[in-house]
């Protein structure tokens, strides 16, 4: 479900940085953090053709230079060969963080980020997370024994992106995504929405000729096709290792594959999804995912992101048209179908009747 407003910190406007932004570079970054398609990494396609459209007399060469001075203020990182932009401070500004189901979101949305200039900022935003501000008290859980903190459940999110990207080398223009003397304070902007929509970003329709500024070369897509989590952590779902030497190109990246024929949902994997979008029912939506592409016959180089990206569209798909009308949804998160839900709508109504 695509976003109905951005979120805009009022704070904004006493940030020297975002004040020393000239008038179109500001209403630029306002632009962005407005956008529907914003998820909850802070991703965005870079469609300048499309957002030219938004305002009369304003061009793709117009757009290429306010990118190019929010990328240098480092409002933004832009990587020009994977067509992504990354909103820098989205997770933390916008309060993200602190919400353990909504980092298992933003996880899901940032497996969609194929440039490596984009991971490294996000794993540097990461670091820059205070944790030590969450709740560290263990959790209830609903049969009345004790889950982890929301301060560990967070953490275990964070280290899941880690494995994820991997070990990631260090950026060749020397830029980075540091936070280095002379660059924008911690929180150069307000931030989007605290509901974003949910999955990554479609492809672009960004036409350009001639980039203004180079950026890094095209990255190796996130790592570990295969969903098999090592071990169990507090709703976090776990990469599998790397692909070996077999599944690598000359050009450092992934060769996509089909889907494993041993493809199944793992503890860590339900767990996720139970966490993150408790309406879904997780193992028919899996067992979907495989049939369909077992008869697409299509690769993928990472199937877990593929199985994610499945899932938030399920969910997606329920918030937008609701259960069938024969489902009733118990707290657990179980359906029951067909004469359970009759039954258990009579019962309902009973308990109605009695207690007027």
């Amino acid at each position: 479900m695509a976003r109905g407003h951005g979120r805009i910190l009022t704070s904004i406007w006493e940030d020297t940085d975002f004040i020393n932004l000239g008038e179109e570079e500001q209403r630029f970054y306002l632009f962005l953090i407005s956008q529907p398609n914003l998820n909850h990494a802070g991703l965005l396609d870079l469609t300048l053709r499309r957002w030219s459209r938004k305002a009369r007399g304003l061009t793709v060469a117009d757009l290429e230079k306010r990118l190019t001075a929010l990328d240098e203020a480092r409002f933004i990182v832009v990587d020009d060969d994977t067509e992504e932009l990354l909103i820098r401070s989205f997770v933390r500004n916008d309060g993200v963080w602190r919400m353990p189901k909504v980092m298992g979101a933003m996880v899901s949305g940032a497996m969609e980020i194929s440039s490596k200039r984009l991971q490294r900022a996000l794993l540097a935003e990461m670091d820059r997370i205070p944790l030590e501000e969450l709740n560290d008290v263990p959790t209830k859980l609903r049969n009345g024994s004790e889950g982890p903190s929301i301060r560990q459940q967070v953490a275990d999110h964070i280290e899941t992106l880690r494995r994820a990207f991997g070990n990631l080398t260090p950026d060749p223009t020397g830029r980075g995504s540091g936070t280095p003397s002379g660059t924008p304070s911690d929180t150069p902007s307000g931030t989007p929405s605290d509901t974003p929509a949910e999955g990554g970003p479609k492809g672009s329709t960004r036409g350009r000729a001639g980039a203004s500024h180079a950026r890094t070369p095209a990255p190796a897509p996130t790592p570990a096709p295969n969903p098999s989590p090592k071990r169990e952590g507090a709703g976090a779902v776990e990469q599998a290792p790397s692909a070996g030497a077999e599944d690598q190109r000359p050009d450092g990246r992934l060769s996509p594959r089909e889907i494993p024929e041993d493809f199944e949902l793992t503890d860590s994997m339900r767990r996720w999804a139970q966490q993150t979008y408790p309406r879904v029912d997780v193992d028919h939506e899996t067992q979907k995912f495989i049939w369909h592409w077992q008869a697409e016959g299509r690769r993928k180089p990472n199937w877990y992101a593929a199985w994610q990206k499945w899932i938030a569209n399920a969910n997606q798909y329920l918030l937008k048209h609701g259960a069938p009308a024969n489902v009733i949804q118990l707290p657990t998160g179980q359906p029951l179908t067909g004469t359970d839900a009759t039954v258990a709508g009579w019962l309902a109504l009973a308990s109605g009747e009695e207690n007027q």
